[in-house]
């Protein structure tokens, strides 16, 4: 069901959650959002009219957007209830006794009572020792283990593996969150349908009510958004525009190009009159699909908006199954060595897992 409300964007539409909550369909992304420059970002898009903000501890900016909320908030913008916050609970963070620690600096940093959704960011337990919580202010980096960073690496230069957690125990202590009201709803994150139904199967009282996974022109995921929909999940695209742009990627687009780039969403952006990434996201939009669309920069924050007075024809809809290319960008290969890894089966042949990264998925370093 897709219903009006946080008004303030133009004709944004709503979907309703399986809690009977609504969540915006079109959020601003914070991942890889630089220090220094978040919190101008933050501001620049609920002026424009967002009401859904996607943040993560490890994207190492909470506290800078905290700063932003509580300017617009003591500014009279916008009140606390008008906005959809979302955050997303560490890997190394697993552990049921972690779990509400994760979260609680991030209410700190965001300045907030609660966040509206906390999604298990990752099944897997990796980077992780499992010994004790990890947050931002650990230290959002690699590291070695005796330093309790959030990114620990091992005696042998790989990412740590705490083998011995699970999602399920995850899962269960997240919906104790719900109840306390520190989280009005509960999520997954890069999960594949496997996992997706076995959290469903476990589930004791609150629902599953999101699923953000990669998913683009070159990435369409129309079998597990078919699935979702099926279990009243909503899919969340994470790198709607498919940039490819981190050095989490395993391998280049197939095509030669990123979907920006793509000579036929081009087409599409002559014909309409539009931006590349406007036609990708009003494509997401239009086949039901929320979106996360991250920038700093204003003018293509308040473009990335405009997407809602538009459509795309049933045809030109149609025309993007043929660029459908099956691109994962996006594989973590250096946390496979865990049992929970979900994209085993994309892993090239031959593949050997790769050691730590000197920089944290956010690209800070110690």
């Amino acid at each position: 069901q897709v219903v009006c409300c946080f008004a303030d964007m133009a004709g944004c539409p709503a979907v309703t959650l399986a809690n009977g909550r609504t969540m915006p369909m079109l959020a601003l992304g914070t991942w890889k959002s630089p220090p220094g420059v978040t919190a101008a970002a933050v501001k620049a898009a609920i002026a424009a009219g967002y009401r859904y903000l996607d943040c993560a501890n490890d994207y190492n900016n909470e506290d800078e957007v905290g700063r932003a909320l509580a300017e617009v908030f003591g500014e009279g913008q916008v009140k606390r209830e008008d906005l959809f916050i979302q955050a997303k609970l560490w890997n190394t963070n697993h552990r049921p006794e972690h779990v509400r620690p994760d979260l609680m600096q991030t209410l700190k940093d965001l300045q907030v009572d609660y966040v509206d959704s906390f999604v298990i960011h990752w099944p897997m337990a990796v980077p992780s020792c499992g010994k004790a919580c990890s947050t931002r202010v650990d230290g959002a980096y690699p590291a070695p283990e005796e330093k309790n960073t959030m990114f620990p690496i091992n005696s042998e230069g790989y990412f740590s593996s705490d083998s011995e957690s699970h999602y399920i125990e995850t899962w269960h202590e997240m919906e104790k969150l719900v109840d306390e009201g520190l989280a009005k709803s509960i999520g997954l994150s890069n999960f594949n349908k496997t996992q997706i139904q076995e959290v469903v199967a476990c589930v004791k009282k609150h629902p599953v009510t999101v699923l953000q996974n990669e998913c683009h022109p070159y990435l369409q995921q129309k079998d597990l958004i078919d699935f979702c929909s099926a279990n009243n999940i909503r899919f969340q695209a994470y790198s709607p525009l498919g940039s490819g742009d981190t050095h989490m990627a395993q391998s280049s687009s197939p095509t030669g190009v990123i979907p920006l780039q793509d000579p036929h969403i081009k087409a599409l952006a002559e014909k309409y009159n539009k931006s590349p990434a406007q036609v990708m996201l009003r494509w997401q939009i239009q086949r039901g699909v929320c979106v996360v669309a991250k920038s700093v920069n204003p003018e293509r924050i308040k473009s990335n908006s405009e997407l809602f007075d538009w459509q795309l024809s049933e045809e030109d809809m149609a025309s993007f199954a043929k660029i459908n290319v099956g691109w994962r960008h996006l594989l973590f290969p250096e946390a496979s060595v865990h049992p929970d890894y979900p994209f085993k089966d994309e892993l090239p042949h031959g593949f050997v897992v790769p050691k730590g990264w000197a920089v944290s998925s956010s690209g800070t370093s110690g």
